[in-house]
């Protein structure tokens, strides 16, 4: 066995890393700004993928609502428009946590 010195406590690391975070995003509380630093390639693959993935959904539901039920094509193209409204929310929630569906000053 080492008689050498105990090491020293982890909580001063803690707290060395958690300054620097703050001073490398002045401002910015916790981990509130990791949405605006991507890349804006990033975002707007973000963007797209969310509004494909939604209508990809909501078709793959309504094709399988009119397979079972035989209510062709009434159920893919009422599945069709819900997916859309999804990924236009979907969409907007994406931008909103950006800050960018938010007038300035009334983020919530």
């Amino acid at each position: 066995m080492s008689e050498s010195e105990p090491p020293a406590p982890r909580a001063p690391l803690g707290e060395e890393i958690a300054a620097a975070r703050a001073r490398a995003t002045p401002g910015l509380p916790g981990n509130a700004g990791s949405a605006q630093t991507g890349s804006a390639l990033g975002i707007g693959f973000r963007i797209g993928i969310e509004m494909v993935a939604a209508l990809c959904v909501g078709l793959a539901f309504g094709w399988v609502f009119d397979h079972f039920l035989g209510t062709r094509p009434w159920g893919l193209i009422v599945f069709f428009f819900l997916g859309s409204a999804a990924g236009i929310m979907n969409v907007f929630r994406a931008t909103r946590t950006m800050g960018y569906g938010t007038p300035p000053g009334r983020r919530g």
